[in-house]
């Protein structure tokens, strides 16, 4: 989309050439906060080469995301960052296409299939667990990434949780920095090890579907394998591996970056902490079902509040298929919008003291995510609903369930974690918290 053509927009274009693109990339929250302030809920920018439109109003995600969601396009929207990254992933698919694939894709997680997963996960857990008994501090993001990469390699794919697994992890490490990087595929940059990267798994899984087929187990590469939608319609090996390297970058490091924060403010808040071992004190993951995981309704709180706080994805794009009116102002068809999950997460004209972290606004009484429907939509809304998101929060729990139980975590009063915004929220200094045994 040319200046041109949504130059009747409040917004601007910040420096020549490369637009806001270092402020985007060194504190994207705060050039949000000074373009909402000084502009409002509707504003273009633009970002290297690109000029988009921010949305930070109330009802625009429902807008875009939901009610008008036919009418938009997400491949269009997201394939200058990611088509060489993830090509053919749902992130990259509309209409009938996007509908075929998601439809085989629902079968990996259904019922079934999620209670053999959680089988799996336990012993996973507690055995990465067990490396905390010997540290009095531990940088919890990589501790993070490590647990979650040996639960996806062996809950996701069936591999043997002893593999090693340091140049999986770096694959999937250059592909997520990859996709905040400037496309140039020429030696040595961010984006062309991203390249690499994904060249390093695409041949990794390949090596191994015959086998997933053949003998196939409880593991979702071996159910991908095998899905078939109503149709009867199952997927090629080319379709498998690209959403597999999809699959593991999403569970990989979105898991990994949630359980951080919700690991940081219950170090923050040790009345929160406190509360929820309390609670998880009998829950025993090995006996139980996948549905009984609802009834930790604290841990459930603090989770919804570190998503509000820190979602993983803090924005999500769209291309118009059509002019919109969106706040009274008219952006032009042909124009990729920005729908704003972290600005509207924070907006106080929903949340009560929005910055703070306050679990309880999510309780039956408050339920202030239901002022504004999908105002709060951490795994997205709409056709492109985050499909794993269910898996994520079982993983999310689980993981809890056997830190809380073992270990009380501590951080120095004044510490404040650093974070950076994009691709994927992240604390840049890994998150040092101390850890202490408590059985």
């Amino acid at each position: 989309m040319s200046y041109e053509k949504l130059k009747h927009l409040p917004g601007q274009r910040g420096p020549f050439l490369i637009g806001h693109f270092r402020e985007f990339l060194k504190n994207t929250t705060g050039l949000w906060k000074q373009m909402k302030a000084k502009y409002g809920d509707v504003y273009y920018i633009k970002i290297l080469h690109r000029y988009s439109v921010n949305l930070t109003g109330m009802h625009t995600n429902k807008l875009i995301l939901v009610d008008q969601a036919k009418d938009t396009q997400n491949k269009e929207a997201w394939e200058t960052a990611l088509s060489d990254l993830f090509p053919n992933s749902l992130m990259l698919m509309d209409g009938e296409e996007h509908k075929y694939h998601r439809s085989i894709m629902l079968d990996t997680f259904k019922k079934d299939a999620m209670q053999g997963y959680m089988d799996i996960m336990p012993d996973i857990i507690d055995h990465t667990m067990a490396d905390l008994r010997s540290k009095n501090e531990i940088h919890f993001f990589p501790f993070y990434k490590l647990l979650t990469l040996r639960l996806a390699t062996t809950v996701f794919f069936g591999l043997d949780n002893h593999t090693d697994l340091t140049q999986v992890n770096k694959a999937v490490s250059d592909i997520v920095n990859a996709a905040a990087a400037i496309p140039l595929k020429l030696p040595g940059t961010a984006y062309s090890r991203g390249i690499n990267g994904r060249k390093y798994l695409m041949d990794f899984f390949k090596s191994l579907i015959n086998e997933r087929r053949e003998q196939p187990g409880k593991d979702l590469f071996s159910k991908i394998c095998l899905a078939k939608n109503e149709e009867g319609q199952k997927f090629s090996d080319q379709e498998i591996v690209d959403h597999l390297i999809f699959v593991l970058m999403a569970s990989h490091d979105t898991t990994a970056i949630t359980l951080s924060f919700l690991t940081y403010f219950l170090a923050k808040h040790p009345e929160w902490q406190a509360s929820i071992r309390e609670e998880v004190k009998g829950f025993d993951p090995d006996k139980a079902v996948v549905s009984e995981l609802r009834s930790l309704e604290k841990l459930s709180l603090a989770m919804k509040e570190t998503l509000r706080l820190h979602p993983p994805l803090t924005q999500v794009l769209r291309k118009l298929n059509r002019d919109f009116d969106i706040e009274g102002h008219r952006v032009p068809k042909g124009t990729v919008v920005t729908c704003t999950m972290q600005m509207t997460h924070i907006d106080p004209r929903i949340w009560t003291n929005p910055n703070d972290f306050d679990p309880e606004r999510f309780n039956k009484d408050r339920r202030e995510h239901m002022k504004c429907p999908f105002a709060y939509a951490p795994f997205g809304a709409g056709q492109h609903h985050c499909i794993g998101y269910a898996f994520a929060e079982m993983q999310i729990k689980l993981v809890m369930v056997a830190l809380l139980k073992k270990y009380e975590i501590s951080v120095s009063p004044d510490y404040i974690v650093p974070v950076k915004d994009v691709p994927m929220k992240q604390p840049t200094d890994d998150l040092p918290l101390y850890v202490k045994t408590i059985n």
